[in-house]
């Protein structure tokens, strides 16, 4: 087909070479359109910025003054054309090779082009994978431990004459110090009540309050987290100088009728109880889907070889490591501290997280691959359903996403694939329910 701009050479392993061919024309197009955006930073001696004509440019800066830009510019044009031609997807920029050929204006191009593509996945058998998951039944335990944290949630604080122990709130006064007997902001507080146990202090502080009746004064020596937020105290020994106001303790409501109009829709507490049951049996019939699911995903990771390219590792360690600089943010910590804080270097870090990231790209492709053999596909109803999801999330209008979603939206698509992937490894399996204690505790982690 003359019309067609791409030419197939051969993969190897991962390794794609092909070619895409660009015109007389369509040169002359580019060259003209970065003419026009970059005229006006030439000057042209009786011509003012941005009027001077291409030809003049041309002379008194060069006959190719242009044709770097123009190139990259006629192979953005047609690059994602040429690879919707022969079939392929890149996960990495290309190498770019033009050879001897002579660029000028009034000739055409011919790029050779090489790109890593992603690699070609055989998925055995996997349909009728066995797995087991503790057997969904709900114990009276199960529904007490309920109804205890709904007790506990409405528990009130009674004073008690006696030393304070681990559950026990003590109300105190403190003030922070320095190893030179600076007061520093923010370690001071008067009246405050601490729950001893809640970890809601730095490590170290409740556990030398235990004991404090009150009345007790009492110095409580710490050692601030390596890793706290903020360069100022982390790492640092510091003195508490605390005066202990009360001791209290829980005072549980009974679990009753009572408890159940309070916490409930219901009037008594046996009916309460009966939905209570019904919401943990639900709950243990969703883990055990998702332990089954990831289950069935780590069977299919170690099962399955897949010669992975690096840079799509690489790539993922990237996200990982965007991902949890955004966790570190909301505690007023970067990335680049955290690394200061642990004593790790950048190198080292990425090695930590190489094997999570290699499990999600081999899980990832695997899930795509059986997407594609079994023909699901993302339908556009299902498309248009999670970009609403996704515009009440980010405050836009459905419309408003898929535009900031753009050529993304691909991705978009491979997810909805994927998650109906994982429904149909999931209706296709054996899932065998056993006994809590013969079954592994262990839950593997998906990846995906």
């Amino acid at each position: 087909n003359r019309d067609m701009k791409a030419t197939f050479i051969s993969r190897e392993i991962n390794t794609v070479s092909m070619t895409m061919e660009i015109t007389a024309e369509e040169f002359e197009n580019a060259i003209n359109k970065v003419y026009k955006a970059k005229r006006n930073l030439f000057t042209v001696d009786g011509f003012r910025k941005g009027k001077a004509p291409r030809k003049l440019i041309e002379s008194k800066y060069g006959k190719g003054v242009f044709y770097e830009d123009a190139l990259s510019e006629a192979f953005n044009d047609n690059y994602a054309t040429a690879l919707e031609e022969i079939g392929y997807e890149p996960v990495d920029h290309p190498d770019i090779d033009l050879g001897d050929q002579q660029v000028e204006s009034g000739k055409g191009i011919v790029f050779n082009i090489k790109f890593v593509t992603e690699p070609e996945v055989d998925v055995k058998n996997y349909k009728g994978i066995h797995v087991e998951v503790p057997a969904a039944v709900v114990t009276e335990d199960d529904i007490d431990t309920q109804l205890r944290s709904y007790a506990q949630r409405n528990a009130r604080l009674v004073t008690v004459d006696r030393a304070a122990g681990m559950g026990d709130t003590v109300v105190l006064d403190y003030a922070g110090f320095t190893q030179d007997g600076e007061q520093f902001d923010g370690g001071t507080a008067e009246g405050h009540r601490l729950k001893l146990g809640s970890h809601e202090f730095i490590p170290g502080f409740e556990e030398q309050l235990v004991g404090v009746k009150a009345g007790d004064e009492r110095d409580v020596d710490c050692t601030f987290p390596i890793d706290y937020p903020g360069d100022r105290l982390a790492g640092q020994v510091v003195t508490f100088k605390c005066k202990i106001h009360e001791v209290k303790e829980e005072e549980l409501p009974p679990i009753d009728d009572d408890l159940a109009k309070e916490c409930s829709e219901f009037d008594t507490l046996d009916e309460w109880k009966k939905e209570i049951e019904e919401k943990v049996l639900a709950n243990k019939k969703q883990q055990n889907e998702n332990r089954a699911q990831n289950e069935i995903l780590n069977h299919l990771y170690e099962e399955t070889i897949i010669d992975i390219p690096e840079v799509m590792i690489e790539h993922q360690i990237d996200d990982l490591l965007r991902n949890f600089d955004q966790q570190l943010s909301y505690s007023g910590m970067g990335l680049n501290e955290y690394l200061e804080a642990t004593h790790t270097d950048m190198d080292e870090f990425r090695e930590q997280v190489r094997n999570e990231a290699e499990k999600k790209v081999k899980t990832r492709l695997i899930v795509e691959a059986i997407a594609e053999k079994e023909g699901l596909t993302a339908e556009e109803d299902e498309i248009q359903e999670e970009l609403k999801k996704m515009s009440v999330q980010y405050g836009v209008t459905p419309e408003k996403m898929a535009e900031i979603i753009g050529d993304d939206i691909k991705y978009l698509k491979k997810e909805i694939s994927g998650k109906k992937a994982i429904q149909l490894l999931t209706e296709n399996a054996v899932i065998e329910e056993v006994e809590e204690n013969s079954g592994s505790d262990e839950t593997p982690e998906a990846a995906g």
